[in-house]
């Protein structure tokens, strides 16, 4: 089963609405799905939770997961980019995109489960590495666990592959949880856990960089023929 993932956030242009970008987009995936290497992918709607660093600008995620090496992956699907194969609307270069190669950090992800995704992106402080924080982390997650309505999780390592100039990225670590439930109750339960001692806090969290998402999907998962 493929583990390594490739997120690409977007904000469709002016003039294209999101019902548009939708329809338009579920064609475009199907399409990439054609190319080597893209194994399956789902596409969600996107809310800010917390944070204003990149991804927290964008409206709309698309999730893939990836067979074999991400890179080689994306190098075969710029060589098709435009053509028949993966034909782009004249309105594509208006798109704002950043998008993230994943490294597993927990093992494959069940896009099939994540109707309902609560995304948490970060970067440690300047004076942690980020081996130790990433260490570290895997204990923070699964107390995070311990809330109602947080049912599994997966982490991964990221890294930049297209940089929006207006947002560039910084953060380097994301986790991504199966949730159950509305938004409200979802924060609650994790104050609750932190409350009840379930969560704890080093003294280095408040200068951890910080951005989370409130994700839904937008799509069945598409798999490759």
């Amino acid at each position: 089963m493929p583990e390594n993932v490739y997120l690409v956030f977007s904000s469709p242009p002016a003039g294209i609405d999101a019902a548009e970008y939708g329809d338009w987009y579920e064609g475009h995936v199907h399409d990439i799905l054609g190319v080597e290497g893209f194994a399956a992918a789902r596409r969600f709607d996107l809310e800010v939770i917390r944070g204003d660093t990149s991804p927290t600008m964008y409206t709309h995620l698309s999730l893939y997961e990836i067979d074999g090496d991400p890179r080689e992956a994306m190098a075969r699907l710029a060589k098709v980019s435009g053509t028949d194969a993966v034909p782009l609307p004249e309105w594509f270069g208006g798109i704002r995109f950043a998008s993230f190669y994943g490294a597993p950090l927990e093992g494959a992800i069940d896009l099939a489960a994540l109707d309902h995704l609560y995304a948490v992106f970060s970067r440690p402080p300047d004076s942690l590495p980020l081996e130790e924080f990433i260490d570290w982390y895997a204990t923070h997650a699964r107390e995070n666990l311990t809330a109602e309505g947080f049912e599994r999780m997966w982490r991964y390592r990221l890294d930049p592959d297209t940089v929006d100039p207006a947002a560039p990225p910084r953060v380097q670590h994301a986790a991504l949880y199966e949730v159950h439930g509305e938004l409200p109750q979802l924060r609650a339960a994790l104050k609750a856990a932190a409350d009840a001692g379930r969560v704890g806090f080093p003294d280095f969290f408040d200068d951890i960089l910080f951005a989370s998402l409130d994700c839904h999907a937008a799509s069945r998962v598409l798999a490759a023929a």
